[in-house]
This record gives structure tokens, sequence and C-alpha cells, in this order.
């Protein structure tokens, strides 16, 4: 899974992808923020299982973040 995010990452930078570019660098972020905190308890690097956590974590954010945007009358920033 991590192979293919940075494989997704270096195309999209390649082709200068505006969109997938910045969303790409936050998963990356995401997953090594938690390698992070693993080796701080003494774990091993985030596994598929817990990168997929992670992924399901930040699209449940960003659907949050929308419809408070959808509700708070921004239909602007609910499409970002």
């Amino acid at each position: 899974m991590r192979d293919k995010i940075a494989e997704s990452l270096k195309s999209a930078m390649k082709a200068q992808d505006k969109r997938r570019l910045p969303t790409l660098r936050l998963i990356q972020a995401a997953i090594h923020d938690r390698d992070i905190a693993n080796r701080g308890a003494g774990k091993e690097p985030a596994t598929d299982d817990e990168i997929l956590q992670i992924l399901a974590k930040m699209v449940k954010q960003r659907e949050e973040s929308a419809k408070a945007f959808d509700h708070g009358k921004r239909p602007e920033l609910a499409a970002q």
C-alpha cells in the first residue's frame, strides 16, 4: 500500500496534477506521523491495515467538514 501511494505521488508530480498532489502528500504525511507514533511506542511502522484505518479516518473527516460547510451555507468550501 505504501509503495502504491509513493508511486502515485511520483506520477502526480510528473503530471503536475494540482488536485491529486496535495491529497497524496497529506496521506503520506499522516502515514509518516503514525510511523513516528509507533516508533515512540516501540512498535513497527504502520501496517497496511493501519494505513487503511488512517485513510478511512481522513475520508470521514472530509465528509463531516463538507456537511458542516453545506450546513453553514458555504458551498464553495464544501466543494474543495
